[in-house]
């Protein structure tokens, strides 16, 4: 099995991987990049960490049920414990299957699932889906999947550290077969762009939690699942070719890197801001959205001085006003 991953690594056709490798180039610069430049204050990359993770948790948990809260509270304290531990985090079985339970931590009723492999065949009113997809996008059974987790997360670290494939294409390799196992009866997707940032964390791109890749991935869901089904449908044939998935993967990645640069450049001088102005800036990061009556409250400022902060922030460039009267609001520029 081992060696069918490194086949479809090796399988790439030499134009699709003479594009990879240039693009790979372009966002090993970026990381170089960030490494070299200026940054804001502490309390200021604190302030845009807290607002991508927010961010982050509202686009991966889009859609999970009618009430996405107690799924948007684990994913967010998931990601949270991600980006403040993740050397102490390697991607073995115990910490895949945390990460899991830490995602439906707060979701009523899955507490006797969470972080265990699936135990059955379908998921509830999966039986009806499952018979129409085609057979080489079907996921193992229960039985299977023990043996064939073991086997892609003995895969991955020796793969990082063997020095014959880039370690990008390696994490897009194993996040291909991680979403063909489907190893768990609900979330895999969720836990897919969780292990994703975990991953580009341990593999040095520290610039990652101040541009969410949740939310790049959600602004091209279509393409990106697209990309994914064909890669994983083409994985087992003779000659695989899964570079439509790598292309996708690193289509993510330069849009939060992006996001990331322009963060970075709209960030005012923390010298430059008053008590007021950093305590809303903390306000905003925390709640994504606030009032003049909400930062009054719960502040302590008077109603005036609120509105003056609040107008000062939006010509510095370090919110944005939505709305007019009293229906206006506030946000920080890359809550948008």
């Amino acid at each position: 099995m081992e060696d069918r991953f490194d086949m479809r690594l090796r399988a790439i056709p030499a134009g699709a991987l003479h594009v990879l490798l240039r693009r790979l180039s372009e966002i090993e610069a970026f990381r170089g990049w960030w490494e070299g430049s200026r940054k804001p204050s502490l309390p200021a990359l604190l302030r845009l960490r807290d607002s991508v993770i927010s961010r982050s948790a509202a686009a991966s948990t889009r859609g999970t049920g009618p009430d996405p809260s107690p799924a948007s509270m684990g994913y967010a304290e998931a990601l949270r414990a991600v980006f403040d531990d993740f050397q102490a985090m390697p991607p073995a079985e115990d910490r895949i299957a945390a990460l899991h339970a830490a995602l439906f931590r707060h979701v009523p009723g899955e507490r006797g699932r969470a972080g265990r492999y699936k135990s059955a065949p379908l998921p509830p009113g999966e039986d009806r889906r499952f018979i129409r997809e085609p057979v080489a996008l079907r996921p193992p059974g229960p039985l299977l999947v023990p043996a064939q987790m073991e086997t892609l997360t003995g895969w991955l670290p020796r793969r990082l550290d063997g020095g014959e494939f880039h370690p990008l294409l390696v994490v897009a390799a194993y996040l291909l077969e991680f979403l063909a196992i489907r190893p768990f009866a609900d979330g895999n997707k969720r836990l897919g762009r969780l292990l994703t940032n975990l991953l580009l964390m341990r593999c040095g791109h520290a610039y990652l939690p101040y541009g969410s890749l949740d939310a790049a991935i959600a602004g091209r869901r279509d393409e990106y699942y697209i990309a994914l089904r064909r890669s994983q449908a083409s994985r087992n044939l003779p000659r695989p070719d899964i570079s439509p998935w790598m292309f996708a993967f690193l289509d993510a990645l330069e849009i939060q890197q992006r996001e990331a640069r322009e963060a970075l450049a709209r960030r005012p001088e923390e010298g430059a801001l008053s008590a007021n102005q950093s305590a809303v800036l903390t306000l905003a990061a925390k709640e994504v959205e606030v009032t003049n009556r909400r930062v009054s409250g719960e502040l302590g400022l008077p109603r005036e001085t609120a509105k003056q902060t609040l107008n000062r922030l939006v010509s510095l460039g370090a919110l944005r006003r939505l709305g007019a009267g009293r229906a206006t609001r506030y946000r920080l520029p890359e809550a948008e």
